[in-house]
């Protein structure tokens, strides 16, 4: 360990790009996502007058009484805009409610998730962009990063295996440097992003750095298996791409795995996603987000109901089932991060392995 930080603080100017590119990297996420919460307002008005429409014709549907679409659509409306929650429950109070007494329906809860602010489906993909984008630049300091300390060094270890050194501790060493260096680099990531797009509470942008900080370790095991396993340095600069491509394409975002059919193909890109590092950070880092629990107002077209009022509706779901299949929110982080924490295991033995196999 204390050779490999010697030679990683010789070189300046390696040094000085390992973290520059931090702040560069965080600057255009800022700019390419700054004030994105505002970005066609429309839909997400839209879908909170569908929604609380919706919740306030099924009781009157149930009760099998007439539903008078001009006066809730008056009330979905007011409610959709943009007032406090004070405000909201003033209307309800005064408005609403005498409404459905007079029916004699008791009124449905209009103020469920009400302590976030109801977005749309649209809006909960530009958020989840954001995300997308921390976990992609954490793979990409763990790649970049760990492709190159062994393959540079693989004339130096087969003369010094001969004599003294061990693989493994060779191995542990390069491990534990890199974790250092990269529990650096995703915590500057975190407090100059988060805070700024998501605008989350201290405790939140800790858990987003733990899991962004757990991503860039396993790219980086990845990183040193394939540094252990080929010979020259361009080999594994050719790999970067071919490593970093499949991460994009099939890490959640682009397709998300809620949204595959079951067909062949299907079935072959969610094999692909399962064996991607992107695609499992992704499910668990947007577990810490404000709307994991609920608020996204998930769009539904029923082109074969009789009735016109239910051919479009909003679902209340959570940022997680936007984009990935609804299970029970622990599931969403612990076994993510399971798979995470086995992957990063398996590289590192199969490194070993490896080195074992060539230089002993």
């Amino acid at each position: 360990m204390q050779r490999n930080l010697q030679v990683i603080i010789a070189d300046k100017l390696n040094l000085s790009l390992l973290f520059l590119q931090v702040p560069l990297i965080a600057i255009l996420i800022i700019v390419a996502f700054y004030n994105f919460e505002h970005d066609k307002q429309n839909f997400d008005e839209a879908a909170k007058v569908l929604y609380y429409f919706g919740q306030m014709k099924q009781p009157l549907e149930q009760a099998r009484k007439t539903v008078n679409i001009d006066k809730l659509y008056r009330y979905a409306k007011a409610l959709a805009q943009d007032i406090n929650i004070q405000q909201k429950y003033e209307y309800i109070n005064n408005t609403i409610e005498p409404f459905f007494t007079k029916k004699n329906i008791r009124m449905p809860n209009l103020l469920i998730g009400t302590k976030i602010e109801l977005i749309s489906d649209m809006a909960s993909m530009r958020r989840g962009s954001v995300y997308f984008l921390l976990v992609a630049a954490s793979i990409w300091f763990g790649i970049m990063g760990s492709c190159k300390e062994i393959v540079t060094e693989q004339y130096i270890l087969r003369r010094e295996s001969r004599s003294y050194l061990f693989i493994l501790p060779y191995i542990t060493a390069k491990s534990l440097v890199l974790m250092l260096i990269l529990g650096i680099q995703t915590g500057l990531l975190s407090l100059m992003v988060v805070p700024l797009l998501l605008g989350f509470v201290w405790l939140n942008v800790v858990k987003i750095w733990l899991i962004l900080w757990l991503t860039a370790f396993v790219a980086a095991s990845m990183g040193l298996f394939i540094s252990s396993l080929v010979t020259s340095y361009r080999v594994t600069l050719t790999l970067i791409p071919l490593l970093m491509i499949p991460q994009l394409l099939f890490g959640g975002l682009l397709r998300p795995p809620i949204d595959l059919q079951t067909s062949n193909w299907s079935y072959i890109a969610n094999s692909v996603s399962a064996i991607t590092i992107q695609r499992w950070a992704f499910e668990a880092i947007l577990t810490t987000d404000r709307y994991a629990q609920g608020g996204i107002l998930k769009l539904q077209i029923n082109p074969k109901v009789n009735s016109e009022l239910n051919l479009v509706q909003t679902k209340n779901s959570s940022l997680v089932n936007s984009f990935f299949i609804a299970r029970d929110n622990i599931k969403h982080l612990w076994w993510p991060l399971a798979c995470l924490i086995s992957t990063s295991l398996l590289f590192f033995i199969s490194s070993y392995i490896v080195l074992r196999w060539r230089f002993t």
